[in-house]
């Protein structure tokens, strides 16, 4: 995640405004292809991470794409879109994943050791749920079970504090979840569930490596931020 920047506000968010305004200046049109990350964090005096979080972000937004060996290119803005908005939800969204995976780590650790039987079925059943939702191609039904999913790793800890704090994280994105959902098609929506059943099968199996090594990769490769147009392709830094 970026670094601090003025007041404490994100050098990563700044950023987001800064390309958000030039896209909204038609400095860099629709179809336009931004510099790499390279020459853009040159251009901004920042390292390439804070770049990188500032790219998700909008792609996040929906003001970007990026493919797969040829960079980040911006989109059409969506009827009815407001960028603003759409902006400080995808700011929303990546500040919370970093803390999501950590509590989540601590969570299942605890799961192993505690779940009792009830919360073991309800979590198999949950899966089930986010199954029978991707079968109907309801992606706003299947984004509020992997919450659900998230909440109950917690509650199976029986750790009031992380029960407590993993809700406060969830609720947020939540309330995003309109952003998340029209980011998913049906590649999208087959890694995350593969990557939600990885979590839960070395949660149940008591695998902490497994689980620990699952939670990162779900929460490092997320999948409404998957390169576009090539099934299965895994986030590649670009520049």
């Amino acid at each position: 995640m970026g670094a601090s920047g003025v007041g404490g506000v994100r050098k990563s968010d700044l950023l987001a405004r800064e390309f958000q305004g030039r896209i909204a200046e038609g400095a860099w049109p629709a179809g336009s292809k931004l510099p790499s990350e390279r020459e853009l964090a040159r251009a901004f005096s920042v390292g390439r991470a804070a770049v990188r979080e500032a790219l998700k972000v909008l792609q996040l937004a929906g003001d970007i794409e990026t493919r797969l060996g040829e960079g980040s290119f911006v989109v059409e803005a969506r009827r009815g879109a407001d960028r603003g908005v759409e902006l400080v939800a995808g700011q929303t969204i990546m500040e919370g994943l970093e803390a999501r995976q950590a509590l989540e780590i601590a969570s299942g650790v605890l799961a192993m050791r505690r779940a009792s039987r009830s919360d073991r079925l309800k979590i198999r059943a949950v899966i089930a749920e986010m199954e029978e939702a991707l079968g109907g191609d309801d992606h706003q039904w299947y984004l509020s079970c992997t919450f659900d999913l998230h909440e109950l790793i917690a509650k199976a800890s029986h750790n009031e504090f992380l029960m407590r704090t993993t809700d406060e994280y969830v609720a947020p994105m939540r309330r995003d979840e309109w952003l998340l959902s029209v980011n998913y098609d049906p590649d999208v929506a087959a890694r995350s569930l593969a990557l939600h059943r990885g979590i839960v099968a070395a949660l149940l199996d008591g695998d902490e490596g497994g689980f620990v090594r699952a939670v990162c990769e779900h929460y490092e490769d997320y999948p409404p931020l998957r390169h576009r147009g090539v099934e299965g392709a895994p986030v590649v830094p670009e520049g």
